[in-house]
């Protein structure tokens, strides 16, 4: 009897510490990544802001794993993946990702500088909640996402710049 109290208080032990680790983990995590290119500013935005387009660049949007693919001017849809636009205002364009049996997360591009010499910054804004797992399972958004961005922009910027 004594051995199941010693396990039951201990896992109690563990779980709390563990919880209270969590607690110093954000709440809100942002895997970003942002790439000079050299193109006219205009170039970039329509490249962008029109998901029809982000087929010939776009790593995520492209993925193997993904069937019946739609794309539309303002959302993007397949049978696990949908990507809204949600505001296209100067510099910066806002979308939603929502994945099937998944949370929705929000996303951003961002292009600063002047024509000829642009910076374009991809971001997801990922919201936890409580959960320690949760919390703790943030820690490879970054390797989850981060590869497949670098790829996307890699191949906007070469679509750009053979074809301003």
């Amino acid at each position: 009897m004594r051995f199941i109290k010693l396990a039951i208080i201990s896992a109690i032990v563990l779980f709390v510490i563990t919880y209270l680790f969590s607690l110093i983990i954000p709440s809100q995590v942002r895997v970003s990544r942002a790439i000079n290119i050299s193109a006219p500013k205009d170039s970039l935005r329509a490249a962008v802001s029109d998901l029809q387009q982000w087929k010939s660049w776009n790593e995520l949007v492209n993925s193997q794993d993904l069937t019946n693919k739609q794309y539309t001017d303002q959302a993007f849809s397949s049978d696990q993946l949908t990507v809204t636009k949600k505001s296209l205002v100067g510099d910066s364009l806002l979308t939603d990702w929502q994945q099937k049996n998944a949370r929705m997360l929000s996303s951003g591009f961002v292009w600063l500088g002047e024509d000829g010499q642009l910076v374009l910054q991809w971001y997801f804004d990922i919201k936890l909640r409580w959960y320690p797992w949760e919390k703790f399972g943030s820690i490879v958004f970054d390797k989850q996402l981060g590869p497949s961005m670098e790829k996307s922009l890699g191949n906007l910027k070469k679509l750009l710049e053979n074809n301003p």
